[in-house]
């Protein structure tokens, strides 16, 4: 009766942690698809920023708390470090977002690499160790097709990585500058006449510049965060670099755990950790051409792509959790 009550109350557990994940990531999509749009001639309002900063946060730290419960628990079948690894990598693109939110949103600066990509890329670090744990013991015996498939997959997530990353900024460069345009329709018309304007005189002692001007477009940063900001620039192509070098590896071993993993009845969470890669796969690609095209403004629809990588990456932890404890129970009651 008591191993029945157990079992019942387990699978009650999963059934409920799978449905409140799967309605976190419906309502982030909902959230996303009513809001991500701006008004026209307007901005998001701050609390846009707020919502979708907790909608991927909480999910990344919700799939984090569930890789390390598997960690914790000895009955996992793929093994505990597995999971170590990926919630060390979750916890660190979740800590990545709290940097990255006080530096854009709390902070106003506008950072071409802050201390949150330390965490972002540790983050791809800590995947890719974890991907590889789970599939290097196993013995891939695939046919020429599947091989096939993999390296296909492969080829042109590394591609488009690269193109999106590098090529793309070559299209943009050869693009007319907004400056030279500006230049050239200001030769093509007549000037405007000169209008009398009264004299903008500034408080003694103040240097008239343009935050005085708007006060809500200066920074607020700590004079500290502020060189740091001003340190980390430099590293601004490194970071590039290793992004597109963890996407590039993280695709690859995502299309091989697809094709591995895809029959068995311990497959099933392993499917949805590779989803999850590709998730996070697509919404880097995403933000690398509206970088390179300088038309990146946060909140766009394909950023919830990072949040349903956080919910795969908690389901794909639920399931592994449910099937390795529940077939250790089975097995213990066919001994008995």
């Amino acid at each position: 009766m008591s191993h029945s009550s157990s079992s019942l109350k387990s699978v009650v557990s999963t059934r409920n942690v799978v449905l409140f994940c799967i309605a976190w990531g419906l309502v982030s999509l909902i959230f996303f698809l009513l809001f991500s749009v701006p008004p026209p001639g307007g901005e998001h309002p701050a609390w846009f920023f707020y919502g979708i900063t907790v909608l991927e946060t909480g999910a990344f730290a919700i799939a984090t708390l569930l890789c390390f419960r598997n960690w914790g628990s000895s009955q996992i079948v793929s093994g505990r470090g597995v999971w170590l690894l990926l919630g060390l990598g979750l916890l660190c693109f979740t800590l990545g977002n709290v940097l990255f939110f006080f530096w854009g949103t709390v902070w106003g600066l506008d950072p071409a690499v802050s201390l949150g990509d330390f965490f972002y890329i540790l983050c791809y670090v800590f995947l890719i160790l974890g991907m590889l744990r789970a599939v290097l013991p196993r013995r891939l015996n695939l046919e020429a097709m599947q091989w096939l498939t993999i390296a296909g997959i492969g080829l042109a997530g590394v591609a488009l990585a690269i193109f999106l990353n590098y090529f793309a900024v070559a299209e943009a460069a050869s693009l007319p500058r907004p400056s030279l345009m500006a230049a050239a329709y200001a030769q093509a018309s007549p000037p405007p006449q000169p209008t009398e304007t009264a004299p903008v005189v500034p408080p003694e002692g103040a240097a008239p510049d343009a935050a005085a001007e708007d006060p809500s477009a200066a920074p607020t940063a700590p004079a500290w965060i502020v060189s740091l900001d001003n340190y980390l620039s430099q590293y601004e192509e490194a970071a590039g670099w290793l992004y597109v070098i963890g996407d590039c590896i993280l695709v690859v071993i995502a299309a091989t755990m697809l094709v591995a993993f895809w029959g068995g009845r311990f497959s099933q969470s392993w499917k949805l950790i590779a989803i999850a890669a590709f998730c996070l796969y697509i919404a880097d690609m995403f933000f690398a051409y509206r970088i390179n095209a300088a038309t990146y403004e946060e909140g766009e629809l394909w950023e919830v792509f990072w949040t349903f990588s956080a919910i795969f990456f908690a389901l794909g932890a639920v399931v592994e959790y449910a099937i390795s404890t529940q077939s250790r129970r089975s097995s213990r009651r066919r001994r008995g």
